[in-house]
């Protein structure tokens, strides 16, 4: 035997349906208002997601920036994958190419430009950058040396549109935490062997 849920168990967009149906078949305003208390639910959740996309257009907040390059081979075919994510983790925007052959380090530093590039057509100037790449976070952050000539004009480029920003950081986080942007980068591998 199953139970029927409570109204106040439903989300409030599904309990606000509701209220309209009662509107629309002409039931008193003030006794709806009484009885429901998805009203006042609807409308803080409306609230709260107008607050936050003020927010991102502003550009007070700071945006996280997912990032990931893939070779199969080293070199092989590569793959770039960049997603920007709001403070709760939904995407705002991805961005996937195909890089021809290329290795595992110059992937990684592409997908950082094409994350930056998408960044910026956006309006987005303040990012948390996050990448599972140890060797490429140490080099942005000037922590280790560029040695590999192909990788420094690639640093270059990168360090350019990072100065368009007005705040960043950029932390290398494990691979399993990482994961979108990682079917990113292997979805334009996918698309282009097709």
């Amino acid at each position: 035997m199953t139970t029927a849920r409570k109204k106040t168990d439903q989300p409030a967009s599904i309990r606000l349906s509701a209220v309209l149906r009662k509107i629309a078949n002409g039931h008193s305003l003030d006794r709806i208002a009484d009885e429901e208390s998805c009203l006042k639910d609807a409308l803080k959740e409306s609230l709260q997601s107008l607050a936050s996309k003020i927010e991102i257009e502003s550009g007070r907040v700071k945006l996280t920036l997912v990032i990931d390059g893939a070779a199969r081979g080293n070199p092989g075919p590569a793959g770039a994958g960049a997603a920007i994510l709001d403070t709760s983790g939904t995407s705002l925007a991805e961005k996937s190419e195909f890089l021809g052959r290329a290795t595992n380090n110059e992937a990684e530093y592409r997908a950082l430009i094409l994350g930056l590039q998408l960044a910026l057509e956006r309006g987005f100037k303040r990012l948390h950058i996050r990448t599972d790449s140890e060797l490429m976070a140490n080099q942005v952050r000037g922590d280790y040396k560029v040695k590999e000539p192909r990788l420094k004009a690639l640093f270059a480029k990168a360090h350019d549109l990072l100065g368009k920003l007005e705040e960043w950081d950029i932390v290398n986080v494990p691979r399993e935490e990482n994961r979108l942007a990682d079917r990113l980068s292997n979805i334009a591998i996918d698309k282009a062997g097709e």
